[in-house]
């Protein structure tokens, strides 16, 4: 049940929407039932999938608002709903799987009215417009089962220098964090750490999203006020659980967890094997990685698919960001001129040899200094 915006939880063809109202100024919560399904909670993503599409290189086919912005916005929606099918397959719960869809245009909203405090410092690549982003993720070394701590962005200065660019907080009334979601609040904390080493302070943070615990509960002395608080009052290792995701990290090219690669650069990789262990960052079987990466590899090829006819033009390696191609060259797995939907069968046919070669560099890798440049 949604408590505080009764009248924002739609019902889908297979999931909820969730529709935060922008004017309350209360945190909508959202309980889980304490018997039932595992409850998955994704932001719907997709305008950010068109935007960034539409950033793609000049005279590729770009994605224009009046064109073929709502087409591209159709075949990424089909994307989410195969996403949605392929973790029902591989996440075997008594209860089944019920998605939660979140409104991200709404939420976005809500957020930005709870802004009233000192300067807003957004941790969230979805909401850069009209305020400082601070580009930081928590590092992976490949196969995503080690973390490596909090670093820039691929493309991003380090942290530091991004901290010591920020307008000054004259005031006095501390900075605001605004954040996507929060789970367990590490990269909050490591982030509010940051900023007092830099002699600043983080009086508010605003997540869109917080998951579990108490709603408002403070991290490091900040205030917390998210728009949405899921929760669930079931325990016990078999009880239904909670687990948030972004439709985006799956997609090849688009966005993906942020890896250290074996020439020591920094790129992002999505959430399914050869790159990354799909059961270690959402707690699935391990023994389902194999078969969620095919279901995966035959989703992005068919999206890819349709982009294609709809750009009249074959997306290529080249074409995409170059955090996303990055890992792609470095580790010898495609050429620039080669195209998407090439990749992802060869991929596909080569999926035992990657997996070993991604593993022995997983063996192999090393831990870097958090907060180290990402070239």
């Amino acid at each position: 049940m949604i408590r505080g915006a009764p009248d924002h939880l739609v019902i889908g063809t297979d999931h909820l929407v969730v529709r935060p109202d922008p004017s309350a100024a209360a945190t909508a919560c959202v309980e889980a039932p304490a018997t039932g399904a595992f409850t998955i909670v994704m932001r719907d993503d997709t305008s950010y999938c068109v935007r960034t599409l539409g950033r793609a290189p000049a005279g590729c086919g770009t994605v224009s608002p009046g064109g073929s912005a709502p087409a591209v916005a159709e075949a990424y929606r089909a994307f989410q709903r195969d996403l949605r099918d392929a973790l029902r397959t591989v996440v075997p719960r008594p209860g089944g799987v019920l998605f939660h869809l979140v409104d991200a245009h709404r939420l976005e909203l809500a957020v930005r009215r709870r802004v009233t405090g000192g300067p807003p410092v957004s941790l969230d690549p979805l909401l850069d417009r009209a305020v400082r982003p601070l580009r930081v993720s928590r590092g992976f070394l490949l196969g995503g089962r080690r973390q490596v701590g909090l670093v820039p962005r691929p493309g991003a200065a380090p942290i530091h220098d991004q901290i010591a660019s920020l307008p000054p907080d004259t005031a006095g009334r501390g900075y605001t964090l605004i954040e996507d979601d929060i789970a367990t609040g590490g990269t909050v904390a490591a982030v509010i750490r940051l900023f007092q080493d830099a002699g600043r302070r983080v009086r508010h943070v605003i997540p869109g999203i917080r998951l579990g615990g108490s709603p408002r509960s403070p991290i490091l002395g900040a205030s917390v006020d998210p728009v949405l608080h899921y929760r669930t009052a079931a325990t016990g290792p078999d009880a239904p659980a909670l687990d948030l995701l972004d439709p985006r990290n799956f997609l090849l090219g688009l966005s993906g967890l942020v890896v250290r690669l074996p020439d020591g650069t920094w790129g992002r990789t999505p959430y399914w094997l050869p790159f990354v262990s799909t059961s270690a960052r959402l707690g699935g079987p391990a023994g389902a990685d194999r078969e969620f990466a095919a279901l995966m590899l035959e989703a992005n090829a068919r999206f890819f698919a349709r982009v294609d006819h709809l750009l009249r033009r074959t997306l290529r390696v080249a074409d995409l960001r170059p955090d996303v191609r990055r890992p792609l060259l470095s580790l010898g797995m495609a050429e620039p001129a080669e195209s998407v939907r090439s990749v992802l069968r060869e991929l596909q046919a080569g999926m035992d040899s990657w997996s070993e070669l991604i593993a022995e560099v997983e063996e192999r890798g090393t831990d870097v200094p958090a907060g180290s440049a990402a070239r």
